[in-house]
């Protein structure tokens, strides 16, 4: 689930959606990160993932073309907003543009070029979300919505309550405010209050199948992972991200025979050390 893999790669969208289908996972496509026409040529599961708000009319011309483009849901950003301060990583932004091909970062930061007419409002995603964002969007999809960045049971009763079908507990990455609690931990109270009546999944700090395994155990539906595909579409393009997901697909596949399961329907609580 990140943004702008075009700064890391020219056809970055298009590299990680073919490493995908190689293991037949899902693709989370960031609306605000590729040209439109990538987004519906990309093959494989996918869900569609944007930010809210955005102006009624964009979303209407928008979400009605996700639906007919084989999209298995919509993925929406509600952890996010408002413009924040990260005066400690500017640093590192600055240090890592001087190795990015300039060609890639011109196209991508030159206004509605690759963001077409979701950049038509120029305070997209600086005006207040409410809850009414999500009402709204429900109105205009049949599709599963699924609401990122939930890390409070309360705000998982909310979100189903104004249509969500689905949660990704997650904190951002850890971007958003420091010293956040980390999402693994919220985890398995959310489950509990969601009780079955939409799916769970968790993404943040997802770095080996080790890491995978103790979320499945936690009762994840699935897990997304951000940083680590990035990390591979710089260093290797298309075969940098499918080994990426080859390496850990091994590490799960090893610590669940360490821990005598043969298949992900046998993962549950019980392999987990509780402390007294």
């Amino acid at each position: 689930p990140s943004i702008c893999a075009r700064r890391w790669n020219a056809v970055g969208a298009m590299i990680i959606g073919d490493s995908y289908m190689h293991l037949y996972t899902t693709e989370n496509i960031q609306a605000l990160s590729y040209l439109t026409f990538i987004l519906f040529m990309i093959l494989g599961p996918k869900f569609f993932h944007i930010y809210l708000p955005a102006p009624i009319d964009i979303l209407e011309k928008i979400v009605p073309q996700v639906d007919k483009k084989g999209y298995r849901a919509i993925v929406v950003t509600c952890d996010d907003p408002t413009t924040r301060v990260r005066d400690h990583i500017l640093p590192l932004f600055l240090e890592a543009s001087e190795y990015i091909d300039p060609t890639i970062f011109q196209t991508v930061e030159t206004a509605n070029i690759n963001m077409n007419d979701l950049c038509s409002e120029p305070t997209l995603t600086k005006k207040a979300i409410t809850w009414t964002n999500l009402e709204r969007l429900r109105k205009l999809t049949r599709l599963p919505i699924i609401c990122k960045g939930i890390l409070s049971p309360i705000d998982a009763e909310i979100a189903i309550k104004y249509g969500a079908n689905g949660i990704i507990v997650s904190n951002h990455g850890s971007r958003l405010i420091d010293t956040t609690v980390p999402a693994i931990e919220c985890l398995k109270e959310i489950i509990n209050v969601v009780d079955g009546r939409a799916e769970v999944f968790v993404d943040t700090a997802i770095r080996t199948g080790t890491d995978v395994l103790k979320a499945l155990a936690l009762g994840a539906r699935a897990i997304f992972i951000g940083r680590p595909i990035l990390y591979g579409l710089c260093c290797g393009g298309h075969n940098g991200v499918q080994r990426v997901l080859d390496i850990l697909k091994s590490e799960l596949t090893y610590d669940m025979a360490c821990c005598g399961l043969t298949s992900i329907d046998q993962v549950n609580a019980d392999i987990l050390y509780k402390h007294a």
